[in-house]
C-alpha cells in the first residue's frame, strides 16, 4: 500500500473558496467615477486565452513525485508504481474542467492504493485551475452588469462586493494590475496576492501567495511558481510549483505539461 502525501493538506480546500469568493455579488456605493468604464478597463488588462480564440485544451500532466515524496522513504515499488500512472487534462468550451487516469499496468492488489492518489491528484489540481482559470479564461473582476462598487484611491482601485455573510475587496493599482484579494466570512479570512507579468496581450498570472486564516488560528497557505510556453500562439502552461502549508507541515508539488492539443474557435 503506498502512503500517499495528498492527504497532508488540502490545497483545493483553500483555493475553492477564493474561487467561491470571486463570483459573489456586490453591494453598490455611489461613486463619482464612471464604475462600468473603469471595470471595463480593468477586465480588458488581463490576457484572455477565450477572447484569444481558445475553445478547448488537453494536455498530459506528470507528477514530480520525488519532490512530492520528498522526506518520506517509500518502497522502490512504490516509486515504479507511481511513474507508471498517466494524467490527463481537459478543458472544455464551458470551462469544464476533467482530470483523468490511466492505471492499466497497476497490479490489483494496488488499485485501491492508485484510487486514493488520484484522488488526491483530482482536489490538488482541480483547486489550482479554479484559481488559474479566473485570471486567464475568465476575470477576476465583476461580471458587467452586476452589482458592486468601485472606489478610486492614491495609489489605484478598489473593488468591492458582499453576498450575505461574504465580503469580497480586490485592491489594484493605477494601471489595474491586482495586489491583493481579500475575502472575509464568518469563519475564515482568505488572501490571494498574484504575481502578474506584463505582455504586450495583458496581464499574466506567474504566480500568488495565498492564506487562509480560521477563527481558531489554522492557517493554510499556498506559494505558487507558473512556467508557460507557447502553443497555437497562446501562452499555456508549462510548468506548475505549489508550496503549501497547513499548521506548520508543508507539502510541495510540482507538475510539467506535455503533448497540447489546441482547439480554436
Amino acid at each position: 500500500m503506498i502512503d500517499h502525501p495528498f492527504a497532508r493538506t488540502s490545497v483545493g480546500g483553500l483555493i475553492v473558496v477564493m474561487i467561491f469568493c470571486l463570483s459573489a455579488v456586490g453591494e453598490a456605493q455611489t461613486s463619482d467615477i464612471d464604475k462600468a468604464k473603469t471595470l471595463q478597463a480593468a477586465r480588458e488588462r488581463y490576457y484572455n486565452l477565450r477572447t484569444l480564440g481558445l475553445s478547448d485544451v488537453q494536455v498530459a500532466i506528470q507528477p514530480n513525485w520525488d519532490l512530492l515524496l520528498e522526506g518520506t522513504n517509500p518502497a522502490p515499488s512504490a516509486r515504479t508504481l507511481l511513474n507508471n500512472l498517466h494524467f490527463w487534462i481537459s478543458i472544455d468550451a464551458g470551462d469544464k474542467l476533467q482530470l483523468s487516469h490511466d492505471a492499466k499496468a497497476v497490479p490489483v492488489d494496488q488499485v485501491e492504493a492508485v484510487e486514493k492518489i488520484f484522488k488526491g491528484m483530482n482536489s490538488s489540481v482541480t483547486g489550482f485551475f479554479r484559481t488559474w482559470s479566473i485570471f486567464l479564461l475568465s476575470s477576476p473582476f465583476p461580471v458587467p452588469g452586476s452589482d458592486y462598487a468601485v472606489e478610486r484611491r492614491a495609489n489605484g482601485f478598489r473593488f468591492l462586493q458582499q453576498q450575505n455573510d461574504l465580503a469580497v475587496t480586490i485592491d489594484t493599482d493605477n494601471e489595474f494590475a491586482i495586489t491583493e484579494i481579500r475575502a472575509v466570512t464568518v469563519d475564515r479570512t482568505s488572501s490571494l496576492k498574484p504575481i502578474l507579468e506584463k505582455t504586450p496581450a495583458g496581464l499574466v498570472l506567474k504566480g500568488y501567495t495565498a492564506s487562509s486564516q480560521r477563527p481558531d488560528g489554522s492557517n493554510t497557505t499556498v506559494q505558487a511558481a507558473l512556467e508557460y510556453e507557447t502553443v497555437s500562439g497562446l501562452r499555456m502552461l508549462h510548468k506548475v510549483n505549489l508550496d503549501t502549508g497547513f499548521q506548520g507541515a508543508s507539502t510541495k508539488f510540482e507538475w510539467v505539461f506535455t503533448g497540447y492539443q489546441v482547439k480554436l474557435r
